[in-house]
């Protein structure tokens, strides 16, 4: 017998399936006609029924799938229909579960309500009503008080599954908040202060910026509610800050916001030297002053957010807070001064959280002069200094007689 251009034993021939040639021995699925098959020679086969090995988790049901030869698993097999219905006030409001790949009856499922806690709606035959299959429950009668969340749960042959309804009437346009500023602008670093003024009875009122919703006591975030209106601190203000905050509410049925835009500035520091270099001798008197100039956009700055150090390899050292004197800031050398004070000094500026170093005054102090002594004349021997003395008191008494 021909096989592949080469001539074979009868016993020897293989077996062809779906254009693939198998050996002896082989095994096979013919999955179209769900068979495990093996080539036993002689261009024969031998087949039996596929054997199925399902194995479903606790809450999925094995299905079967059309064109395949075993079952498989399904989960969530309990879908809600309409599960953001469109409701309507004193309107009746269906809500319908589907079950998928099983067959249910009225007995295999529950209706529950979260309000909070769940409550069995098959009791409650005043408000609702449960169709013959137990897959929809009509709420008889719309409001308020029947907002909330639903769902169906059916059980089969120990596995459950549900169906998940938001319940929810549409919101009504109302004016819930308005504020007490469209526009806001600050400079970095200052405390800004947004208002949001509460026009009717307000259930909950929050606050997002550039989308993100804050929280009171978070990074630089103070939010102060109170009866008539909310207000949203920024303490200090950051150019990140910068965009659009936002005042939302809700109402009984409604719900409101307002946007406010908030612009920003970058803080600006300006340190202006009153000399450029500074040359004192060590011992005078006179105090040797270094003095800076500091304006800033955020308004006036305290003594303790300046210090004056020496700024040796581009890092301070030796610092000291600064004096002020009409509006000046300053640090003084006394007499006490001396040559190895002598070096570049900066003003290092802190405003809020954020350092400004101002270019350097060179110092110097250059050492004290030393006095020079006059050479001492010798001293004359006891005996002839008396003598001297005798000889001149004796000249003195003959000029006088």
């Amino acid at each position: 017998m021909m096989e592949e251009g080469k001539c074979v034993g009868l016993d020897n021939c293989k077996c062809e399936y779906a254009g693939q040639l198998y050996d002896v021995g082989d095994k096979y699925e013919k999955g179209a006609e769900c068979l495990d098959c093996k080539c036993v020679g002689k261009g024969q086969e031998e087949c039996e029924d596929k054997k199925c090995k399902v194995t479903c988790g606790d809450d999925e049901i094995e299905v079967d799938e059309e064109g395949e030869c075993c079952p498989i698993c399904l989960a969530n097999w309990v879908e809600a229909v309409n599960p953001k219905p469109d409701a309507v006030v004193k309107e009746p409001l269906a809500l319908t579960c589907r079950v998928n790949g099983v067959e249910v009856t009225k007995d295999n499922v529950k209706w529950f309500k979260f309000a909070p806690g769940m409550a069995d709606l098959s009791k409650a035959k005043r408000t609702y009503s449960i169709s013959d299959d137990g897959l929809t429950l009509t709420i008889k009668k719309m409001d308020a008080k029947k907002e909330g969340q639903f769902k169906c749960v059916v059980e089969k042959d120990g596995k459950t599954s549900e169906g998940v309804f938001e319940v929810a009437l549409p919101l009504k346009e109302k004016d819930l908040v308005e504020a007490e500023k469209e526009v806001v602008a600050f400079v970095e670093g200052q405390v800004v202060k947004l208002q949001c003024n509460k026009l009717d009875v307000i259930t909950e009122l929050w606050w997002t910026c550039n989308g993100k919703r804050l929280k009171a006591g978070e990074g630089n975030v103070r939010i102060n509610n109170k009866k008539t209106y909310s207000v949203l601190i920024l303490k200090p203000a950051k150019l990140s800050d910068k965009g659009t905050c936002t005042c939302h509410a809700k109402g009984q049925g409604s719900e409101d916001s307002v946007d406010i835009e908030v612009g920003g500035v970058e803080n600006e520091v300006t340190i202006t030297s009153q000399v450029d270099d500074l040359t004192c001798k060590q011992g005078d008197k006179k105090a040797c002053v270094l003095a800076w100039d500091i304006d800033s956009t955020i308004g006036k700055i305290g003594p303790q957010a300046v210090k004056i150090c020496l700024y040796k390899n581009q890092k301070p050292t030796s610092c000291k807070f600064s004096k002020v004197k009409d509006g000046t800031y300053t640090r003084a050398y006394g007499k006490q001064r001396k040559p190895k004070n002598s070096g570049p000094y900066v003003a290092i500026v802190t405003v809020k959280g954020k350092e400004y170093i101002s270019d350097p005054i060179n110092f110097t102090v250059t050492k004290k002069e030393k006095k020079k002594r006059e050479p001492k004349e010798p001293k004359e021997p006891k005996e002839k200094k008396e003598k001297k003395e005798k000889k001149e008191k004796g000249s003195k008494k003959n000029k006088d007689n």
